[in-house]
């Protein structure tokens, strides 16, 4: 194994066993320490959210894998490690092992595969194999990285260089003209820059271009970009604003910036003066070239107004020569912002709470799944459905948050009902999906976060996503769909049937199942299309190999049919509203042992689920 430096001393290994068998599990851990020597560390878990907590609790160096973890068997194991860490080598070290099960299993990113019963001094070199192999893959990477970051990126400030920000431009652009969303765009050029350049020396002039760069950032947000276009010209974009007062806000702040010294020496500091413009799609204009020139255009009326010796006016700056600028905000942006403020502010007070559907199978006559629904307890209007409040969320990006607290509450309610009584073993949660979530980057990570926290079982969680959320960035979804599925969790399509979802995406997502829109469910009775609708969509279902749920069932009627439809999982008020998680629980415990199946069976003939207390 290497010597070179970063490479990990064998005798000083930090490797985790994640074997369900705790006598096998203990016999590797002595053949590799009577090998390693009293240095080497060892971390046992046996299901993969143990592994994948036990990795966020501690880095590892290595992971020897069973495959036959309870949670997530054969290759959804590898996956699931894989996601969680993508730099830790595994070698998976299984009972059984097949040619066939090794090739998946490396292409599912292990690193080595071998049976069990190897002679320890074997594995220990197939264990730095795998290291050494995985460290030079890394290393290889970051190269990867950075030259990708030097080829996008200006070397002397950090900052986007011209041809990256022309990407980044263009495809704000191009959201915004989908989404009907206004982009900001500010140009900043440096008064006098050259002249301290020729007389001072190169060296004090990057200086300056340094500072400038870091106090532009200190003015936007995470989705806002800065860019050095170069010499001395930046710009600044500004995706989804509201109107041009956003974009004058962004300005005045770096005039501001602007307005204090910078050190160059112990004794010496020098004020550097900017001309700033700005334009804003599509008023300005609804292509990238176009809002360059208005931008650029606005910046040198504003470099001119400075000759004359009219300074920059606070607060609209040279926005203010816009006829279009809004000198007050309207009345559908004000409340937009005090709906914002409230929504805030009920976040911050834990007054959104998760509250529970329950799916059943009614052929068995049985809850088999509870999906989480988020509700909102205004102390004055009582309970809000998130119709109300959720496309503020996401609009905000209020909903990552939110999003979270609702995953990890359903998380841990999962847990809790499955660890109180063995009969809801097979218990599923499902916790639906919004599109600002899916295109979070890093969405992945966290839900694997959630699991490991929580404890909960890979296997019992089920994301439902709308069709819409995986039509942008499609590649982007569905690599995030992708490894959400490496993590063992369950994917299905909400509201299926009123999105754009093609049969193409159907066959080719990692999705396990669909769910009927309640629309559809709702006419069943009364419009014989809809009736052969539903019976066409679960045709297609079963064809694909996918479970079918029908929402929104209302009547004993609308249940029947679906169920001579072949649609046998169904949710709706017909069974029961959603309940707060106390009401749930009870409701779960009372009715396992009251039939003689097997667990958690309901009367489709009766309506006898308690409903939510008022209020």
């Amino acid at each position: 194994m290497s010597t070179e430096p970063g490479a990990p001393s064998l005798k000083q290994l930090r490797i985790l066993i994640a074997d369900h068998d705790p006598v096998s599990a203990t016999q590797t851990e002595a053949a590799l320490r009577r090998r390693l020597g009293t240095g080497a560390q060892f971390t046992r878990s046996a299901t993969l959210a143990q592994t994948i907590r036990a990795m966020l609790d501690t880095p590892q160096d290595a992971v020897l894998l069973e495959l036959g973890l309870p949670d997530a068997g054969g290759i959804a194991s590898v996956v699931g490690v894989r996601s969680a860490a993508p730099l830790v080598p595994i070698v998976v070290h299984t009972a059984v092992l097949d040619d066939m099960l090794a090739l998946r299993a490396l292409r599912a990113g292990a690193q080595e595969c071998t049976e069990k019963g190897m002679a320890p001094e074997s594995l220990v070199r197939m264990l730095g194999f795998a290291i050494e192999r995985q460290r030079r893959l890394a290393m290889l990477e970051a190269a990867r990285v950075e030259a990708a970051h030097r080829a996008t990126h200006d070397p002397l400030t950090g900052l986007a260089n011209r041809e990256l920000f022309q990407d980044q431009l263009e495809r704000a652009l191009a959201f915004g003209s989908r989404y009907n969303r206004k982009t900001g765009l500010i140009f900043v050029d440096l008064d006098g820059f050259k002249a301290i350049n020729d007389t001072r020396g190169h060296a004090l002039g990057d200086l300056l271009l340094k500072v400038v760069a870091g106090r532009l950032l200190e003015c936007v947000r995470r989705s806002d970009a800065v860019a050095r276009l170069g010499g001395d010209e930046f710009v600044v974009l500004l995706p989804d604003v509201t109107s041009r007062r956003d974009v004058a806000f962004v300005k005045d702040c770096i005039i501001d910036a602007f307005r204090t010294p910078i050190q160059v020496s112990d004794s010496e500091f020098l004020t550097v003066e900017a001309s700033i413009g700005g334009a804003m799609s599509p008023l300005d204009g609804a292509v990238a070239q176009d809002l360059l020139d208005a931008a650029d255009a606005d910046m040198y009326r504003e470099k001119y107004q400075r000759r004359r010796g009219r300074a920059h006016t606070p607060t609209l700056g040279v926005l203010a020569m816009n006829a279009e600028l809004e000198p007050l905000p309207s009345a559908a942006e004000t409340v937009s912002r005090r709906r914002e403020a409230r929504l805030r502010a009920a976040m911050g007070r834990g007054e959104f709470e998760v509250h529970f559907q329950p799916v059943l199978d009614v052929i068995g006559d049985r809850v088999i799944a509870a999906e989480a629904l988020l509700r909102w307890r205004d102390p004055d209007r009582g309970l809000i459905s998130p119709t109300a409040f959720l496309s503020l969320a996401e609009d905000t990006g209020l909903i990552v948050p939110i999003g979270e607290q609702v995953l990890e509450q359903a998380c841990r309610a999962i847990v809790q009902w499955r660890l109180a009584n063995a009969a809801l073993g097979s218990l599923r949660v499902a916790v639906n999906l919004s599109a600002v979530q899916l295109r979070e980057h890093g969405f992945e990570r966290r839900v694997a976060q959630v699991l490991a926290t929580t404890g909960c079982p890979p296997d019992a969680l089920t994301l439902e996503l709308t069709e819409s959320s995986t039509m942008v960035d499609g590649e982007t979804a569905m690599e995030t769909l992708r490894a959400l599925k490496g993590l063992g969790l369950r994917l299905v399509v909400d509201d299926f049937g009123v999105g754009h979802a093609s049969l193409t995406f159907l066959r080719e997502a990692p999705v396990d199942g669909i769910k009927i829109d309640r629309r559809f469910v709702s006419q069943l009775m009364v419009d014989p299309r809809d009736m052969a609708i539903v019976s066409g969509m679960v045709r297609l279902a079963r064809g694909l190999g996918l479970e079918v749920t029908a929402e929104g069932v209302e009547t004993a009627e609308q249940s029947q049919r679906l169920a001579r439809l072949q649609c046998f999982a169904q949710q709706g008020r017909h069974f029961s509203d959603a309940l707060p998680l106390e009401q749930m629980t009870g409701l779960l415990h009372s009715r396992i042992g009251s039939s003689p199946r097997s667990h958690l069976s309901i009367s489709r003939s009766s309506t006898a689920f308690p409903r939510p207390a008022a209020g």
